[in-house]
């Protein structure tokens, strides 16, 4: 009777520990679960804050350069090429902004339509060669730099 006591005093003991070491790893795999839920909301909500800061700059350049464009005179003046310098500068911070969501989100991070940007390039590039020619008149590439920036506006305030 004591050889069979002693046997299932080990087995006791033995299951006991086993129980303690399953219960730590529970514990342990509880709190691991638990961190990581709270890194992956923390990232989540990081990740949408610069996802929406990008578009307010973007959206704030936007506005820079349909307000310069608005000041734009109707012929050419002495400071014409500054002043479409400007809003080729606040062109490009937007597509670089752009640029910068397209990398932290592919494709799906685009906030600007690739169709947008190149539309406003080609604009800026015409009214500049209609300033180095002296040729035609700014007033339809104005306008239409002016609308192009307008429904940008109103795309990006969607």
């Amino acid at each position: 009777m004591y050889r069979y006591s002693q046997q299932v005093r080990q087995n006791l003991s033995n299951s006991r520990a086993r129980a303690r070491v399953l219960a730590v790893l529970l514990v342990l795999s509880l709190a691991g679960c638990i961190y990581f839920g709270i890194a992956y909301s923390r990232e989540r909500s990081y990740h949408a804050t610069a996802q929406q800061q990008l578009a307010q700059r973007i959206r704030s350049s936007c506005i820079s350069a349909k307000a310069l464009a608005d000041k734009l005179p109707s012929s050419v003046q002495s400071d014409t090429a500054s002043r479409l310098a400007q809003i080729r500068q606040s062109v490009h911070a937007m597509d670089q902004l752009n640029a910068v969501s397209i990398a932290l989100d592919g494709e799906s991070g685009r906030i600007i339509p690739a169709e947008a940007m190149d539309a406003l390039y080609a604009d800026l590039d015409t009214y500049f060669s209609i300033i180095q020619t002296n040729t035609t008149s700014v007033l339809e590439t104005r306008t239409l730099l002016i609308n192009h920036l307008g429904a940008l506006q109103a795309l990006l305030s969607q």
